[in-house]
């Protein structure tokens, strides 16, 4: 579900939970408001606070350090495309093939994973696919297609001196090095946040506004304080879903390091 959906689905409930429990004041007896009775709640509402805090932190903490993980791990992606790129230059013109598949995918990469960052590109000869993409794909079997190519194409080098045959060495483990984390971003590119915690959370944040509202004064102050409240943490559980998917939504991971990469290529 959207997160901005899920985020006002919990604006609403907090907020109706309040005034609920201000029109429920109004129609309850004046034993059930008294002192001794508001001490009880709030002693049984402070315990469910507590552990809606807590929920609320692990959330936090979950898509907070997976969104870190991924950031880093980019960086680190591009780095090895940099490094491969230079092995694959020094070794000569017979690996330019190689190069230039290599541009070909970190290309079709950033169109895919950050679309509408880059000017739509014509396909590279005897490349899959080309043109732009509209739907942000972390992963697809034309990424995969084209980087299998460029291994292809550094398997296939022929080295004739030993300082080719070392950048030939070089350029197959740094491929490695980057097939192997491009499936580490792949699993990184969304961390479920399991159904379960964002339901009872709302249940939880809701029975307490409720009785916030049970024993508030109905006034203008009031009512505002909660639409404010309500406001606060319907924003934060938003935060915490779009962190949730690194590469879609408002808050994604920046492309910058992928794009210096390709510019690195193709100087």
């Amino acid at each position: 579900m959207d997160s901005l959906v899920i985020a006002g689905l919990v604006f609403v409930c907090l907020f109706g939970g309040a005034m609920g429990g201000m029109w429920a004041s109004r129609r309850l007896k004046e034993q059930h408001l008294s002192k001794e009775t508001q001490e009880a709640v709030k002693l049984g509402v402070g315990m469910v606070a507590a552990m809606a805090s807590l929920i609320l932190g692990l959330m936090t903490a979950s898509v907070k350090g997976n969104f870190d993980s991924t950031s880093r791990d980019v960086q680190q992606y591009a780095t090895y495309l940099i490094t491969l790129d230079v092995a694959l230059r020094h070794y000569g013109s017979d690996a330019d093939a190689a190069r230039a598949a290599l541009r070909a995918y970190t290309s079709h990469a950033l169109d895919e994973t950050w679309p509408g960052q880059l000017e739509p590109r014509p396909a590279e000869p005897g490349q899959v696919g080309a043109g732009p993409t509209t739907q942000v794909r972390v992963t697809s079997d034309v990424s995969e297609a084209r980087l299998s190519q460029v291994g292809r194409l550094i398997r296939a080098l022929d080295p004739k001196t030993p300082e080719q045959n070392d950048l030939r060495s070089e350029a197959v483990e740094r491929y490695k090095s980057l097939s192997a984390l491009r499936w580490v971003l792949i699993e990184e590119s969304a961390t479920q946040v399991p159904s379960i915690f964002t339901v009872v959370l709302i249940v939880w944040l809701t029975f307490i506004f409720m009785s916030f509202g049970l024993f508030s004064p109905i006034n203008a102050v009031s009512v505002s304080v909660f639409l404010l409240c309500a406001l606060s943490l319907g924003g934060a559980i938003f935060l915490i879903l779009e962190m949730s998917t690194p590469f879609e939504g408002i808050i994604i991971i920046p492309p910058d390091a992928m794009q210096k990469a390709l510019q690195h290529m193709v100087k």
